[in-house]
């Protein structure tokens, strides 16, 4: 076996979209249908944080199940000085209005062509 031992595998389950320029890296799971905007970068340690709702939540290595995310990034203390750490958002949910934006891959699929 070529892989360290702690390796784990990227997962990305069925109907997600993943915009141009992302980066999902060893050990991060993208539940069914979720949506990662353009430049949203993931690895085991990137917090997404789901903003959708009245008070944050924290998940790290996992994009929860039809989940919308962004590139953000948060403010963090550092003995120099405050500076923002880059993060994912969780923005909302998928809905209709998303599955036309991303419905010309979807096409592509169906008809097996390839651009």
């Amino acid at each position: 076996m070529l892989e360290p031992l702690q390796a784990a595998p990227v997962v990305i389950e069925d109907g997600c979209f993943i915009g141009s320029r992302c980066i999902v890296v060893e050990g991060v799971r993208v539940e069914k249908e979720a949506v990662l905007g353009a430049n949203v970068v993931l690895t085991q340690s990137t917090k997404i944080i789901d903003v959708s709702g009245p008070t944050p939540i924290e998940y790290k290595g996992r994009v929860p199940a039809r989940s919308v995310v962004i590139p953000g990034s948060y403010p963090k203390e550092f003995a120099a000085g405050t500076y923002h750490v880059n993060c994912a958002l969780i923005i909302g949910q998928r809905k209709e209005s998303t599955n036309l934006k991303t419905s010309l891959n979807d096409a592509l699929r169906d008809f097996n062509l390839s651009v």
